[in-house]
């Protein structure tokens, strides 16, 4: 069958080696694949984890973590595209800024995070571990297949600019609590942007090139996280059963590459809802979620997302004769500010108080974006975001009869892991014609 187009030039077999091309292209500008050590500042503090169970207020935590995915997408202001964001590479950059902030903004973060102070800490400290069981390098995305068991790397970084005075307990925070790395460079010139983009590019495996910030003298405090998924499905998809249907989208009816599979899944229906669950070979599920005709899958609400994962929680496996696209997103890179402002966040962009990371000077947030790929076959799963805040000084079953659901409409995807129910990617797929 024809393959779709691999992301920047490249033509690929499946999803991996899309991405190994794009790794190699993308490192072999940039040099060596591993993010330049130079300005390292260490910290004393020691990793500190808290699992699951001593972290009561990390159920509410995975809770926040899905309402900020949805606020953020819909405040892509797109509705006759398709959009993906990470609610869980949102949600650990904004856990790392709300280990220095103090007062409102504290607060504020509280409320978008879903839990305060040391129970947030500890709420996001215990997610980071849940899913650090299943790490891995993520040069992983250069193999030609998908890796026999899934890879989800979690990482966070600081990066200091050289005339910043950083409280030495901010870095401790973030070290014992998030194992994030700190550097130190010039924020305001290319020599800084290259230390944000090498590691950007290393942590995705080379799907996402560069940072998405841009150099300012002004600029202070940058923090990045990365979110790497690379997963295989538990009942891949027969190559030989894919082929054209229909979609119907924002802009008409168009042929659309589609896979085609009956295999037992859970399945419910709910307020004209539709939704299936595809579990990946271990430890993660794809939730494909379909709207009434006519609804725009991101206007779902929480309540209703909410039953609707519940309900495939419990629901036995039925068969289900499933039609869904195969993908290829990569949206353009996504500012943040509408979202953080919808989550009671617009304060960060004022006069926040993080003294927390410096009394020295005032800071706020200047920058804050995320970028995001997605690619979806017959075999798995690659996905990847990095969601980068920057900070400038302030003022500067059998028997049963077969369900039949052909994703022919705009519908929602939601990618979690199992364990912790915590979103990793959320798309909103309104035209998957490549």
């Amino acid at each position: 069958m024809q393959r779709r187009p691999a992301p920047r030039g490249t033509h690929h077999r499946t999803p991996t080696a899309a991405v190994a091309t794009a790794a190699v292209l993308a490192l072999a500008a940039c040099g060596p694949g591993t993010p330049p050590d130079q300005g390292v500042v260490r910290s004393d503090a020691e990793r500190t984890v808290v699992t699951l169970a001593d972290a009561p207020a990390s159920a509410d935590a995975v809770d926040a973590t899905e309402e900020l995915g949805l606020l953020t997408l819909r405040a892509t202001g797109e509705t006759d595209d398709n959009a993906l964001v990470s609610p869980a590479s949102l949600a650990f950059a904004l856990a790392l800024l709300a280990e220095g902030a103090g007062g409102e903004t504290a607060a504020a973060l509280d409320t978008a995070l879903g839990a305060a102070g040391p129970d947030r800490t500890s709420a996001y400290n215990a997610l980071h571990a849940a899913l650090a069981e299943h790490d891995g390098d993520p040069e992983v995305v250069r193999d030609d297949e998908l890796p026999d068991r899934p890879v989800l790397h979690l990482a966070n970084q600081a990066v200091l600019d050289d005339d910043l005075t950083v409280e030495r307990d901010y870095l401790d925070a973030i070290a014992s609590g998030f194992d994030a790395g700190v550097q130190r460079t010039d924020l305001g010139t290319d020599a800084g942007k290259d230390v944000l983009d090498a590691w950007v590019n290393h942590h995705t495996g080379g799907l996402i090139e560069e940072s998405a910030i841009e150099p300012d003298p002004a600029l202070r405090l940058v923090l990045q996280n990365a979110v790497l998924f690379a997963a295989g499905w538990a009942a891949p998809f027969q190559e030989s059963a894919t082929s054209d249907e229909d979609f119907t989208g924002p802009g008409g009816t168009a042929p659309t590459e589609m896979l085609h599979a009956t295999q037992p899944w859970a399945y419910v229906e709910s307020g004209g809802w539709a939704a299936v669950r595809l579990p990946y070979v271990a430890a993660f599920h794809a939730d494909v979620l379909l709207p009434p005709a006519g609804t725009d899958p991101a206007e779902i609400s929480p309540e209703t997302l909410a039953e609707l994962t519940s309900a495939l929680d419990g629901a036995p496996a039925r068969t289900v004769e499933l039609a869904m696209p195969t993908l290829e997103l990569e949206p353009p890179t996504l500012d943040l500010a509408p979202a953080l402002t919808a989550a009671g966040l617009g304060g960060l962009y004022d006069d926040p108080d993080l003294t927390g990371i410096t009394t020295t000077e005032p800071l706020r947030v200047s920058q804050a974006w995320q970028q995001a790929y997605l690619s979806l076959d017959e075999e798995g799963t690659v996905a990847a975001a990095v969601t980068e805040i920057g900070m400038e000084v302030s003022g500067a079953v059998p028997t049963e009869p077969a369900a039949r659901m052909v994703v022919d409409r705009p519908y929602l995807l939601r990618i979690a892991h199992s364990e912790t129910a915590l979103p990793l990617f959320l798309a909103a797929v309104r035209s998957p014609q490549h």
